[in-house]
Formats: C-alpha cells, structure tokens, sequence
C-alpha cells in the first residue's frame, strides 16, 4: 500500500508480508515521533513494523505530532487503515478521515492540538466492531490540567468509524460520544470477552477502588455496572493497567503500589485483590505489565523495574532492574511489540526505546537493555495502549458459544470435516463449497458466519432448510486466514478454519 500525505507527495510507506496466509494484527505497527520542527533533525516521524521475532524501523513524513496519545488500526493483510494521535483521525492516504477532525473536545485540545499531538497517556485505541460491515471502534480518554498542573483523567469517550465509506477511506460517524462523564479516571485497558467476539474496557476511578465497566458487542458499545472491589485505594493515579496476556488477571500501578486481581472475562467481574506496597524510595513511573505466562507481574518506577511472583505463599515486590546511577534517562509506560519483547518509553524526549528481551525471566536477568532501541526521531512518551488481539474465547465456559478460537485456527488440513460439515476447496479463491448432513438440513435453515484474524465478523449468509450443498462467494474477502462457523438457532453446528489465497 503507498501512503500519500496530506500534501499529496507519496512518502512510500509499503506494509507487506512475505509469509503465505500471515495475518497482521494492528499491534505490528507503531506511529510516533513529532514534525513540529519541520527538516530538523530527530524530528519527523517513524513506525515500527513488527514481526515475530525482528522489528523494522521507518521514517515517514506522516506530517502529525504525536505528544502521549497514538493509536492504529490495520487489516488482516497489514494495510493501515487509519491512526490518531487523540486530537484528529487520519486515514490510509494520511489525510484527515471524513468528520475526523475535533476529537477529544475542550480546553486541551485547543491549548495541544495546534502544536503537538493529545497529551493523554495510553489516551486511545482502536477496535474492530463485534457488529463487522467495515466498523470499528475508536476508544478515547480525554483530559485536562487540575490543581497543581496535574493531569486529571476525563471524560472517556467512543467515535465510530465505517471503513466502507469513501471508498475505503473510511468516515467517523459518529464522534466523542461520552461514556463516563468523569473527570476523576485513570487510563484504560481493553480484554477480549471469553466468547471471542466482543470487548470488556475498564476504566478505573483515580484514587478509589471503583472499576467501571463497557460492554462492546454487536449491539453497539453500552455501559456495564461498576464494581467497588478490593482496598481502598488512598493513593493519586501515576500509572497505568494492564491485563496478562490470558485475560485472567488485572495490574493496576497508583503511586503508592501495585494491585492486582483476578478476572473473569465472560460475567466481567473483579475478585480476589491484592496489594503489593512500593519502597519509601520508588518515585512514581507508571508502567505495568505480566509476563508471557501471567504468573508475574512487572512494573515500573522512574528509575527502576520492579516484579511480584503471584505463585508464590507471600508474593512481595522485588527490584530487579535498578538503574539510578545512570543520568539523563527514565522509564515510564511499557508495552509487548509483536516480537516478544517489552519496550518502555520514557518521561521526556529521547531517540530511543529502553528494552526488556526476556520478559519471562524474573530471576534478575530480563534481558533488559538500556536505551536498546534506537529511533531515527525524538519519541515524547510515546506508547500505544493495546489489548492482546490474539486471545480469543474462553474454552470450556458457559459464555465460548463462538468458536473462534486459536486452536481452531491452526486445526486441520483442508478439505475440512468437522461436525460432519464438509468446507472445500480449502485454501479457496473466489468461492468455497459448503456440505452438510441431512440430521442438520432436516429441521430449520442455518446461518453461516466468517470472522477475520481481529475476530471482525465480515461476511454471513443463510443456508435454506433442506440444503445439502451451498456455495460460498468469497469475491469481497481479501487474502488471509478466516474462521468460518455454521449455526442454526444461535447454536454453533461446527467452526473450521478458511484459508483464502487468490492468484
């Protein structure tokens, strides 16, 4: 894909993948850095292109600042469909998207957006809809300065965004749609619902133990019921929260701890708190985030990493990466790029990235390397707050009624059987054959459904009563791996995985 910017001049941003049915998820690509000071040097803009094991810096001329607030969105096939940096959205030619000019409305908009980018950190993130037909959902936390020059967290808001429109251009419509009229939150965080499809968001209530919910199903994005759960929390917000990468617990940094709880990602309930006290010496940082496994969970101060071993009798707060003998830097938020790895930004302006490359080991050797990632521009604490886009439902609950699962995606060899469906050619091109049994065209007519890799549902049909064989056109769907499932009265008959590849 050539990306134009908003001048017209192609800047000749190309996302391509050379691995045969891979699937991009929008966490493979970063947006930073600021062009406030146009041709100077280290100002400009990059992205970061992960894969699994390796990531690709770029410099492009996206002509945006971006101060705190990023987030992106890609396709299955790694085409960036839009980004923001919280005060306007941009679409894949790197012009301002249709009505996606004026987000996160107030006093700081008007006082940051001229000259930088929104200052909300872990200020925004970009969703497919549950509902699919080409929408998604922009996530966004608005602020503003409080007493003594302090962020104070509020309103959070929703814009939706149709990718149908302007010829694949995409439009907002419908924007800064308030749903927490709050001025006392803390930043957010996004889990997949244990039926694979839809979103839990969480945005907790700064300096209390109050957790408010949203649902995001096919029914639109609607407010849950709040939850008061755990100890008081006495302490100012510094930080921010995170989930493990299986959806079964939440960290959350205040300035005086850590707290964490389990969660259940089908009812969307908190339970068994946990309290993990700072050292009289730690100066807020506000990172935090699990190891792969999600038995561990790391946080950060401004001058040091610190870990609790949840499986532990008496799990306690250890530093194991302290480094306050060295000058000039920090550490701030943290975030997995799609290679593994941990990466933190900083408290002010730096050319780099410091790294965590071994996450998992919380023996003392996180494979932590200071400043580990150059950067050809100046990123201003910069990160994207993302959800785990490869968790999927919930196995063996009352609420995986779904399907999509990764282990159905990486099952079986085509033609596929499962349930007694029959789905064939498979890889497919342009259409695909559909075999059912008679004991399932006997009773009423079925309903079949394609979800895409983000879980997106984008392609559904009926199947008659009485049909033993349909034909599937697959003329509309890109190249890539697909979930397909048949259903008949809300019950799923059988999921199997769909590849298409076209010439």
């Amino acid at each position: 894909m050539i990306l134009k910017n908003k001048y017209g001049v192609v800047t000749g941003f190309i996302l391509y993948f050379n691995m045969l049915f891979a699937q991009v998820s929008p966490d493979q690509f970063w947006i930073l850095g600021a062009d406030e000071n146009t041709n100077q040097p280290g100002y400009g803009n990059a992205i970061l292109q992960f894969t699994s094991n390796n990531v690709q810096v770029t410099t492009q001329d996206l002509h945006m600042n971006f101060e705190s607030t990023v987030a992106t969105m890609a396709d299955s096939n790694g085409n960036l469909l839009f980004y923001t940096n919280g005060c306007s959205i941009a679409n894949a030619e790197g012009e301002t998207m249709e009505n996606g000019e004026g987000i996160n409305p107030g006093t700081m908009h008007d006082w940051t957006c001229e000259t930088s980018g929104y200052i909300a950190p872990f200020g925004a993130m970009a969703l497919p809809s549950p509902a699919g037909n080409g929408l998604y959902i922009l996530l966004h936390m608005g602020v503003e300065y409080g007493a003594e020059r302090k962020l104070q967290f509020g309103p959070f808001y929703y814009s939706l965004i149709d990718m149908t429109a302007n010829n694949g251009l995409g439009k907002v419509i419908s924007k800064n749609n308030v749903l927490i009229n709050d001025k006392n939150l803390a930043p957010f965080s996004v889990v997949r619902n244990g039926n694979g499809r839809d979103w839990w968001a969480i945005v907790p209530s700064s300096g209390t133990n109050i957790y408010h919910k949203i649902l995001i199903d096919p029914k639109g994005v609607q407010n849950f019921e709040d939850q008061a759960v755990g100890p008081m929390i006495s302490c100012r917000h510094l930080g921010t929260g995170s989930f493990s990468r299986q959806g079964d617990r939440y960290a959350r940094q205040e300035a005086c701890g850590l707290f964490v709880y389990n969660f259940d990602r089908c009812s969307g309930l908190f339970s068994n708190a946990q309290y993990f006290k700072f050292p009289p010496n730690a100066f807020g940082g506000g990172g935090v985030a699990f190891t792969p496994d999600g038995k561990s969970v790391l946080t950060s101060t401004q001058m040091s990493v610190m870990a609790v071993d949840l499986t532990k009798s008496s799990p306690a707060l250890d530093t194991i990466v302290d480094f306050l003998e060295i000058l000039g830097t920090s550490l701030n938020l943290m975030q997995y790029g799609g290679d593994g790895k941990l990466y933190f930004s900083t408290m002010g302006r730096g050319a780099f990235m410091h790294v965590c490359k071994t996450p998992g080991d919380t023996s003392g050797n996180l494979g932590f390397s200071f400043r580990g990632q150059p950067l050809p521009v100046q990123n201003i604490r910069t990160l994207p707050n993302l959800p785990n886009y490869q968790l999927f439902d919930f196995q063996n609950s009352p609420c995986d009624t779904l399907g999509i699962t990764v282990s159905t995606m990486e099952k079986g060899e085509a033609p596929k059987t499962l349930n007694s469906l029959r789905l064939y050619p498979n890889p497919a091109q342009d259409r695909a054959v559909l075999e059912l049994t008679e004991t399932w065209t006997s009773n009423s007519a079925a309903q079949y459904r394609i979800y895409n890799a983000l879980g997106a549902l984008v392609q559904s049909g009926t199947i008659a009563e009485g049909a033993k064989k349909i034909v599937v056109p697959l003329n509309g769907l890109p190249n890539g791996l697909y979930v397909f499932q048949v259903l008949r009265n809300g019950e799923v008959l059988g999921t199997s995985k769909l590849s298409i590849v076209k010439n």
